[in-house]
């Protein structure tokens, strides 16, 4: 039971079923049809999807052992390098053959996502200990990410590329958030973040602007491309949303209860967005989408 429990938090499952959230909407994004919900591909990809990130974030907790003793957030994945590698080995290799299954282009795709993420983690030369860098990473990986899902229903054209960068834009800017929750524990383990090398003041205003952009975006993507509309307008609301919560918080002390408290806002506002999203494609998409 306790070697259950360790292979459970290893694998940082809560983590890695926020992280499903884009390529699953990327899926929906392809959707044209119900049948296509029951499909093998799907329940194969999302098997696939959740194995992916099971490794990248076994890895993830591999190489970071030593800095993540110095945040009390993830302290308690320390001492778990067997459960870490048995993740990654058993995760990986599932991954692969489930995308195999379906497109050898997906599985390419899951091959260049987990080289990205290991360019991110590797221990103390990876993008994640350079200012900027990670955030570089995060942007391209979340762009892989939403066209996996995509690529499961559909053939990738120009309509997945433009939805690809809103959610690409929206991983980074929560990801300069999270720079800005563990800006402490960066600095104290010597991991040059955005956050320790900038400063918190200015981190938290890149972040307020690429979430604005994010809003922005979305928002000139439903203008110019009626049949995005379904996507469009959710994600636009729950940026406003956000943006006016952002704005009404400036003043406050640059903390990490603020930070934190700004994640669980964004967390809860872009996942109604996400449903809002499915919902609309799958009950109204004979009727509005064409």
């Amino acid at each position: 039971m306790k070697k259950l429990s360790a292979f459970i938090k290893s694998a940082r499952f809560a983590e890695v079923a926020i992280l499903l959230g884009f390529p699953m909407i990327g899926l929906f994004f392809a959707f044209e049809s119900l049948p296509q919900l029951f499909s093998a591909s799907v329940f194969l990809f999302a098997f696939g999807i959740f194995s992916l990130f099971s490794a990248i974030y076994a890895f993830n907790g591999l190489a970071g052992m030593d800095d993540d003793s110095h945040n009390a957030r993830l302290s308690d994945l320390k001492n778990r390098k067997k459960s870490f590698i048995a993740t990654l080995v058993v995760a990986l290799s599932a991954s692969l053959v489930f995308f195999f299954m379906i497109r050898f282009e997906l599985a390419v795709f899951a091959v260049i996502s987990f080289l990205l993420w290991c360019v991110y983690s590797f221990p103390k030369k990876g993008f994640k200990y350079r200012p900027v860098l990670g955030t570089l990473i995060h942007f391209a990986g979340q762009i892989i990410h939403f066209l996996m899902g995509c690529a499961v229903l559909k053939p990738l054209d120009t309509g997945c590329f433009a939805a690809s960068v809103y959610f690409a834009i929206l991983f980074s800017a929560g990801h300069i958030n999270h720079e800005l929750i563990d800006h402490d524990a960066d600095e104290k383990a010597g991991i040059r973040t955005g956050a320790v090398c900038f400063g918190v003041k200015k981190w938290e205003k890149v972040s307020f602007f690429l979430f604005a952009t994010a809003a922005v975006y979305i928002i000139m993507l439903a203008s110019f491309r009626k049949e995005l509309l379904p996507l469009c307008l959710p994600f636009a609301a729950a940026g406003t949303a956000h943006i006016i919560f952002k704005i009404s918080t400036l003043r406050r002390p640059p903390a990490q209860v603020k930070f934190l408290k700004e994640r669980s806002f964004y967390r809860i506002a872009y996942f109604a967005a996400g449903i809002a999203f499915i919902l609309a494609k799958i009950f109204i998409i004979k009727g509005f989408i064409k």
